[in-house]
């Protein structure tokens, strides 16, 4: 009978240092990987909002324009009488010329009115009456 004997296989095995340093290479290319998808992922997002906000930047180059050309002597008396406002100008008797502090300028007729609304508790606005 024969006995069961263990062959003998030669096979070489992969020294630890060796199967260590392989190890660590997978892992550095998997590290650099991930870290260059992420990088990929942030800069799509940058460049997204770098896109929205060159549009707002338009917009809002357009909306400055569109008030500006609103804020014109003539386009406000054109608003003010599409809605019933009848305004003119103040006379130079009415004009109060404030310096930087938001007091008014010395030497002026109209200051002593000017205090005497500030106190007032109530203010009326002088219009033209309607034609």
């Amino acid at each position: 009978m024969r006995r069961n004997r263990k062959r003998n296989v030669h096979a070489k095995v992969v020294p630890r240092s060796v199967a260590g340093v392989f190890l660590l290479m997978i892992g550095l290319v998997l590290l650099y990987w991930m870290m260059d998808s992420k990088c990929d992922v942030d800069g799509q997002e940058i460049r997204k909002y770098e896109q929205k906000l060159q549009a707002l930047e338009a917009e809002y180059a357009r909306e400055e324009m569109r008030w500006n050309e609103k804020n014109t002597p003539e386009k406000l008396e054109e608003a003010m009488l599409q809605h019933g406002i009848a305004m003119s100008y103040p006379s130079a008797e009415q004009v109060v010329r404030m310096d930087a502090s938001g007091v008014p300028i010395e030497g002026q007729l109209s200051i002593a009115r000017f205090r005497r609304s500030q106190s007032a508790t109530e203010r009326v606005v002088r219009t033209q009456p309607k034609k």
